[in-house]
């Protein structure tokens, strides 16, 4: 219910267009580390305020999922013509083909998932070997830092450490490729369908 009443909205959390804004840095990253082969198709789960999309769309075929319709218009102005689907995933992808993505990204949506299993066995599914998964989530790496605002149990389902994502993501047919912090609590890994 919380992703569906009025969640991007203040005062409650920063609106569409300022998130814009709030997401440049978080949006580098990612850029950084897309894959550029066949199919260039990219997913991106969470996808408000769609700017990443939007950038995005100038190499790829970009295709967006996000909780509630009634952002779609505010959406629409960033994401350059991508393609928005409402609903939650993977309840939302089951009809989907598979192995259509060379990219899925998911920046803080990741610690929300109750199922991540099925969240990553749907990733897996939909990506084509060799393919990129993007998560951007809050992780306790091997220095052990973490912010305690990270801990918020109305919210963040799990907080993972790196060990236990990395063993995750290779149960699920994922090999780490890479691990950067923006800051603590904005932590990015980069993994490879196998």
């Amino acid at each position: 219910d919380i992703y569906t009443d009025n969640y991007w909205s203040n005062p409650i959390r920063s609106t569409i267009d300022e998130q814009v804004f709030n997401v440049k840095e978080k949006n580098r990253m990612v850029m950084d580390a897309l894959t550029y082969i066949h199919p260039k198709k990219t997913l991106e789960i969470g996808c408000s305020p769609a700017i990443l999309l939007g950038k995005m769309s100038k190499d790829f075929e970009c295709h967006g999922i996000e909780v509630d319709i009634q952002y779609k218009e505010a959406m629409e102005k960033y994401s350059n013509g991508a393609d928005l689907n409402f609903g939650f995933f993977p309840d939302i992808t089951i009809d989907w083909y598979k192995e259509q993505f060379s990219n899925i990204i998911a920046l803080d949506v990741f610690e929300h998932i109750e199922d991540s299993q099925g969240f990553l066995a749907e990733c897996n599914r939909l990506m084509v070997q060799g393919g990129h998964l993007i998560l951007q989530s809050p992780t306790i790496l091997e220095d052990g830092q973490m912010d305690d605002v990270m801990f918020n149990g109305l919210e963040h389902i799990w907080i993972y450490h790196i060990e236990d994502l990395k063993h995750l993501l290779y149960m699920n047919g994922f090999e780490v490729l890479k691990i950067e912090r923006l800051k603590i609590g904005h932590e990015q890994i980069t993994s490879k369908k196998i």
